[in-house]
């Protein structure tokens, strides 16, 4: 278990319910807590919002009608998330999309697909091993 996540807030965006389930059951398991889960940006803000902002958030990058790197722009944006911890999962790692994400401020990356180990081991760089 991670040390410093216990209690420590996650938001998990994904447009596939499967893929957002599994990531929010592994972050549980790690210590994070409450796990809030979105299926759009727009869902994600709304929730960001109404609890004053996440720890860690977890985003997909392909959604519609808005990307997770239009997420990560507007988390940045406010100064209310400046620590959050914002993890782009994507399948198309492009030196572009990489690029642009690294200037709107993104803390780190996850290619899809990837195993509980490698998200355990992507946590574990912002947030410390027990």
């Amino acid at each position: 278990m991670t040390s410093d996540a216990r209690h420590k807030s996650a938001l998990v965006v994904d447009d596939l319910e499967v893929m957002r389930r599994s990531v929010a059951n592994l972050l549980r398991t790690q210590g994070f807590s409450p796990v809030d889960e979105a299926s759009s940006v727009s869902e994600a803000l709304e929730k960001a919002a109404d609890v004053g902002g996440y720890d860690l958030v977890l985003s997909d990058w392909n959604m519609d009608p808005r990307t997770g790197l239009d997420l990560l722009i507007s988390v940045r944006s406010e100064l209310t998330y400046e620590n959050t911890v914002f993890v782009l999962m994507t399948a198309e790692p492009t030196d572009e999309k990489r690029a642009a994400a690294e200037a709107a401020g993104v803390s780190g990356f996850l290619v899809k697909p990837f195993g509980a180990e490698t998200l355990v081991s992507e946590i574990e760089k912002f947030f410390g091993v027990e």
